[in-house]
């Protein structure tokens, strides 16, 4: 797969070219210049280093730049699970205390409503960081069509897929 990721977080511009899958979006918001950043991908092993998180960090606010609905908070995605793996040096640990404490996975456990925007994005970035993950958001969402989920998914998640434009 070769993907081209162009970004600038100062002038909130972005490219992305995608040649192994349909979605392919260009934006420049503002005309700055773009400087450009590749990411590798991951196998499901390596995912507890800095290096998975910084990419992943880059291709989630990328994504959301790229759809139009990036937020600041997004600035602070997943913050937390370096922090924890320098603490806890246990990445199954950090990952299921990042699962139920924050409401872009459906694991979570807080006050607050699941966020299926940010779960979207994380869905759909995760196939340019992992090599486990090549599913884009709309073919996770179909494969997780089941149990507890399936309404969620149907009421919450399609829907917002096809507003951003990734149903086809």
């Amino acid at each position: 797969m070769e993907v081209l990721f162009l970004f600038s977080i100062f002038g909130i511009s972005a490219a992305i070219i995608e040649k192994d899958y349909k979605m392919e979006t260009d934006l420049l918001v503002f005309g700055k210049k773009i400087e450009s950043f590749s990411f590798r991908t991951f196998e499901k092993a390596e995912r507890s280093s800095f290096a998975y998180w910084f990419n992943h960090w880059k291709a989630f606010n990328l994504v959301a730049i790229a759809l139009k609905v990036w937020r600041p908070k997004y600035l602070l995605h997943d913050i937390e699970k370096p922090w924890l793996m320098l603490l806890w040096k246990d990445y199954k640990r950090v990952q299921t205390w990042h699962r139920q404490h924050n409401n872009h996975h459906f694991w979570y456990k807080g006050k607050k409503k699941l966020d299926p925007l940010a779960m979207i994005i994380d869905s759909e970035c995760s196939r340019f960081t992992k090599k486990a993950a090549p599913l884009t958001a709309k073919e996770q969402a179909e494969s997780e069509l089941k149990g507890e989920r399936k309404e969620f998914i149907e009421h919450e998640i399609f829907p917002l897929l096809k507003s951003l434009g990734l149903t086809e």
